[in-house]
């Protein structure tokens, strides 16, 4: 069976409209969330990522393939997140992302983390999590390969090298890499 049909099959409620804007995207089909907070180009493999319901992601944001992106996560405007990132957040945490952003491929970005004083459950204790928000600024790039740690705030026009491990919060204007990650250079804008 062909794509266009193991799109359209067993759905008999499209219209003759949405079939043939099907056939004229030519398998780059816009993905809507449920609030239709977003929109997301994707080529033949539109399926092969999630985004968790409740997240706040304009509608200009660009994701790559398999990208994992949770609730309460927000996203501004013109930011393209490459494949196989992950960001994830928590009832108690929150990530927000500014404009103009470009995150690299395989980045991940977690508001929560294991608690080291019980990480995992075992018999009646139950494993605690640490929570805390990130803010990541706007027209920030992160390289290829980063980890951002949760409690993070990441200032505006920041430049983080690929393969860094973010472990505290920098301002505006620099350039960050490393593990951890330092300040490198000290932008002029």
């Amino acid at each position: 069976m062909d794509r266009k049909n193991q799109l359209t099959k067993g759905v008999k409620s499209y219209s003759p409209l949405i079939k043939k804007i099907i056939n004229i995207l030519d398998f780059h089909i816009p993905i809507i969330d449920s609030f239709c907070r977003f929109i997301v180009w994707r080529g033949s493999k539109y399926n092969e990522y999630l985004i968790r319901k409740y997240a706040s992601i304009h509608c200009s944001v660009v994701i790559g393939e398999f990208c994992i992106i949770d609730a309460n996560v927000s996203i501004g405007a013109n930011t393209y997140i490459n494949s196989y990132s992950q960001i994830f957040a928590s009832e108690n945490a929150r990530v927000t992302i500014g404009s103009n952003c470009a995150i690299g491929y395989n980045v991940h970005i977690k508001a929560r983390t294991h608690d080291k004083r019980n990480p995992t459950s075992s018999g009646e204790k139950t494993a605690k999590r640490k929570e805390a928000d990130i803010k990541i600024g706007d027209s920030v790039w992160i390289g290829d390969n980063c980890f951002i740690r949760e409690g993070i705030t990441i200032g505006n026009n920041v430049i983080i090298g690929a393969n860094s491990v973010v472990t505290k919060s920098f301002g505006d204007n620099v350039i960050i890499a490393g593990v951890p990650a330092r300040v490198i250079e000290r932008s002029g804008k």
